[in-house]
């Protein structure tokens, strides 16, 4: 079974920004500049093809427009940009709200059972594999992605070829761990522990709903479409105006003008999908997924070397 591997997708392009001032301004690495420059390319050799233009012949010198409507025009441009990065900003933050809840749920469901479950240590870690499991299950399925080693190692080939045989592979997650609720329930899990494990598991395939609903809802076409029309003509024209008021220095201001539209846009588009490792600052699922893993082996390991009735503390 092949398996594409998402620990090793380099998640440096999501790192907080860089204390020194210079360092920040001048990296390329998670910066939209590479995205956008052949855009801005394009745009500067458009406003020198506008400037030689009355060179060429001089009935085109009468070709210009006034400065003052991109005076206002600009304004309106900023705005909806603004509004553009602002939407994309709210699906990226709702989407680590979320995240971060799958984490503190995942942690109280291995805390629940190893404190308060049956006296199977098998039974136990089996179900705390299924749980550290999960996770990584729910990060394949948002980004469309083959099931990764960690899910081969915590439950074995069949059961990970079982669970990507499934139409909706999360859900099939949460049946499995209801499963065996039930089964540690007659086995001795109380029913106050299971009443709190069985919430924590709905409060997951809840969390997995809405990282559905952010994937599956981007923002609508026609607010995309107008956006970029606008900023088409307004780039398209300025050139025109500009001529007449900066001479030879058309491209310069157009470069300046055009480079921060340009990179307001992009950024927009990029913080819609924060699950895609392809976009820039995605969340780092797999460093999330990791942590959750790591810290639900650790609350097993710590039971199995506890006494019996030993309370584990979540610190």
């Amino acid at each position: 079974m092949k398996h594409n591997s998402t620990e090793e997708i380099n998640v440096l392009t999501n790192q907080g920004e860089h204390k020194n001032f210079l360092k920040t301004v001048f990296t390329l690495r998670g910066s939209v500049t590479p995205k956008v420059i052949f855009r801005v390319i394009v745009t500067v050799l458009f406003s020198v093809f506008v400037m030689i233009l009355p060179e060429a012949h001089p009935s085109f010198s009468k070709i210009s427009i006034s400065v003052s409507p991109f005076e206002y025009s600009s304004a309106v441009l900023g705005l909806l940009l603004v509004l553009r990065v602002n939407a994309g900003m709210d699906r990226w933050w709702e989407a680590r709200i979320i995240w971060g809840s799958i984490v503190n749920q995942s942690r109280n469901l291995g805390i629940i059972i190893c404190s308060y479950g049956c006296e199977s240590v098998s039974l136990r870690r089996d179900f705390v594999h299924w749980v550290a499991a999960w996770p990584h299950v729910m990060r394949a399925s948002l980004r469309k992605e083959r099931l990764s080693k960690s899910v081969i190692n915590l439950l074995g080939e069949a059961h990970a070829a079982k669970i990507e045989s499934v139409n909706h592979m999360p859900s099939f997650m949460g049946l499995v761990i209801a499963e065996k609720l039930s089964a540690m329930r007659s086995q001795g899990l109380d029913n106050f522990a299971f009443q709190r494990a069985e919430r924590e598991r709905a409060l997951l395939i809840d969390a997995i709903g809405a990282c559905e609903r952010i994937l599956n809802t981007p923002i609508p076409l026609v607010l995309a479409i107008q956006i970029r029309r606008f900023l088409f003509l307004f780039l398209f024209l300025l050139p025109f105006a500009l001529v007449d008021q900066v001479g030879w220095l058309t491209p310069l201001i157009t470069m300046i003008v055009s480079y921060p539209l340009f990179a307001l846009d992009e950024i927009g588009a990029e913080l819609q999908s924060p699950f895609s490792p392809r976009n820039l600052s995605h969340l780092p699922l797999t460093t999330i997924c990791s942590t959750i893993e790591r810290n639900l082996l650790e609350i097993a390991a710590e039971r199995e070397s506890l006494p019996k009735g030993t309370f584990i503390s979540p610190n």
